[in-house]
């Protein structure tokens, strides 16, 4: 499925202006391709792209998509963090982006003792801090704090598309700080997908921890994945691209992991709404 609605640009933490993307996109046989550069928080104009910068990444998004309008659908969105009082997919400055598609996710879990927002994808010695100092040391309400923020995310203020669910595991390789498979863990993604389901979001099968070698497996991994598929939520694959070479990184992997599970189809925006798409097994196989 040459489609993707995750990716990234020089405008916030990617590397490549997004024409470079689109002609990495016609050259690879894409017919959809989403930008969603990290939108920017307004809480001391922190993040990676500024709120002065929101009018021209929205401006260089709408003369490509006029530009290339007779060869690929190119779509606008930004990944949308949600922190508490801070920020929303329904938060001024995203609504008068009039993007045609949210993309909401978690990375930060409450404050550190200098006021900072502490982000989990931060490498030691902050990833511990956090858990020290904010949680206790304990790593367990560490994870279930960001599966309730997640909660409240697609309960309050729904995005489209809920991004890379169990990124919080990106730190925890083999296991080093909790067991994925531990009976607290599965109730809190059980928990998170049941508010999931019932706020009809599109569910993204991220595919960036494969290609960076992050994980084996997807963000969210398979059983994460098959437990969605059982509850009827929606999927898409997205790569979550941050360099052009990965726009359809991982794919082969994603789409393997959809066939086996059975799912049949995939969501993706069409210009207008997100509609169903049949899943063919030999593009998958080849993607």
């Amino acid at each position: 499925m040459y489609t993707n609605h995750h990716a990234h640009t020089y405008f916030s933490d990617g590397i490549g202006t997004p024409q470079e993307y689109v002609a990495q996109a016609l050259a690879e046989g894409f017919t959809q391709y989403g930008f969603s550069d990290h939108a920017p928080i307004p809480l001391r104009d922190m993040g990676s792209m500024k709120l002065a910068e929101l009018a021209e990444y929205s401006q260089v998004i709408g003369e490509l998509k006029q530009a290339y309008a007779d060869r690929i659908h190119l779509y606008k969105s930004l990944e949308v963090d949600y922190i508490p009082g801070v920020m929303n997919v329904d938060s001024p400055h995203i609504l008068e982006a009039n993007l045609d598609y949210t993309i909401g996710a978690v990375h930060y879990v409450d404050y550190l003792p200098d006021g900072q927002p502490w982000s989990f994808q931060r490498p030691n010695p902050v990833f511990e801090q956090g858990i020290n100092t904010i949680f206790g040391g304990s790593t367990r309400r560490m994870v279930e704090r960001y599966y309730t923020l997640v909660r409240e995310m697609v309960t309050a203020h729904p995005p489209d598309v809920v991004a890379h669910l169990d990124r919080i595991k990106r730190r925890n390789l083999n296991g080093r700080y909790w067991d994925e498979h531990t009976d607290w863990y599965v109730a809190a993604v059980e928990e998170t997908l049941e508010a999931i389901a019932g706020a009809s979001c599109i569910m993204e099968v991220n595919t960036r921890g494969i290609y960076l070698d992050e994980t084996e497996a997807t963000y969210p991994t398979d059983w994460i994945v098959a437990r969605a598929h059982t509850r009827g939520i929606r999927l898409q694959v997205n790569s979550d691209a941050h360099r052009r070479e990965h726009i359809s990184g991982g794919f082969r992997e994603a789409y393997d992991v959809l066939r086996d599970i059975g799912v049949e189809q995939v969501h993706l925006y069409d210009g207008a709404k997100f509609s169903t798409q049949a899943l063919d097994a030999s593009k998958a196989s080849n993607a």
